[in-house]
């Protein structure tokens, strides 16, 4: 008697414990049908400036938002992104979204190259509608030359178009400039060749270059290495960017373009969401080549 007792105790025990984990598998179904899908958690650049390329309006089916793996940095992250329209597959919008706390706690040894460089690879959407394959933040928390223009902490983000294995190979020696009309006209400076990086390109019209001499916020910087132009790099103080301040500025154009049969931008943004405490920055206005 004693045992029908206990095999009716433990067959109402089963159906107890089946019924709380089947109320909580059904409640976390639920929450995962509501919540929107990495696609739909869409980035919106300041003045919702989001046209398809040519000035024209987007579809009605809008556009999707798609992001690349976090990367650790500070006490928080940060991550690439890209807008593409949903029915023509034309990139609007590509960037870089930092989360608040990842400008906190920042190394401070300016020599540690590999504590101050962040590698974010692109989602292979991004790759198909762009020439870029990767980007890389640098974190120069004592800037760099030339002083007292530079030398002031701020990061350097570098949209490469070449494979970080060609990246990596790159020396410290300057090489041979791009041809005529691969760079903008404007950018006549060559400025510091750094090894795993390429030869920067400076547009002497900034305003922190003399004449004018202004404190260094933000600037628009090409890259070269072997005569390729291989990145465009907004650089940004991190003050500036604490700042919340926003900035839509259009940036100088080649005549030609390699590679081309694709999408290149022509503005670029730097805004925060004061919503999330995310801060953004990102390349836009596509027109193909």
């Amino acid at each position: 008697m004693k045992r029908v007792n206990y095999s009716l105790h433990y067959l109402l025990l089963l159906f107890i414990i089946g019924s709380i984990v089947s109320c909580k598998k059904e409640k976390q179904d639920v929450l995962k049908e509501t919540e929107p899908a990495p696609s739909e958690q869409r980035i919106v650049p300041p003045a919702a400036d989001l046209s398809a390329p040519g000035g024209g309006p987007l579809s009605n089916s809008g556009y999707n938002t798609f992001y690349g793996p976090v990367v650790q940095m500070g006490n928080g992250h940060l991550r690439s992104w890209i807008n593409i329209t949903r029915d023509d597959n034309i990139p609007l919008a590509i960037g870089i979204e930092f989360t608040g706390p990842s400008l906190n706690n920042l190394p401070t040894d300016p020599l540690n190259f590999a504590a101050n460089t962040f590698v974010l690879k692109l989602h292979q959407k991004a790759k198909d509608v762009t020439p870029y394959d990767h980007i890389m933040v640098n974190w120069e928390p004592t800037g760099h030359e030339p002083p007292g223009i530079y030398n002031v902490p701020h990061f350097d983000m570098h949209f490469y178009k070449i494979s970080v294995a060609e990246r990596l190979a790159i020396t410290g020696v300057p090489g041979l400039a791009p041809p005529a009309g691969y760079l903008p006209a404007a950018y006549v400076i060559q400025a510091a060749t750094v090894p795993q990086m390429g030869t920067h390109w400076i547009d002497p019209s900034s305003p922190e270059l003399p004449p004018t001499l202004s404190p260094f916020t933000y600037t628009f910087i090409y890259g070269s290495n072997n005569g390729k132009t291989i990145f465009n790099e907004p650089m940004i103080t991190r003050a500036f960017m604490l700042s919340g301040a926003s900035v839509s500025k259009a940036f100088p154009q080649p005549l030609l373009f390699t590679p081309n049969n694709t999408y290149y931008p022509t503005v670029y943004k730097i805004w925060k969401n004061t919503e999330n405490d995310r801060h953004y920055v990102a390349l836009t206005d596509f027109v193909w080549r």
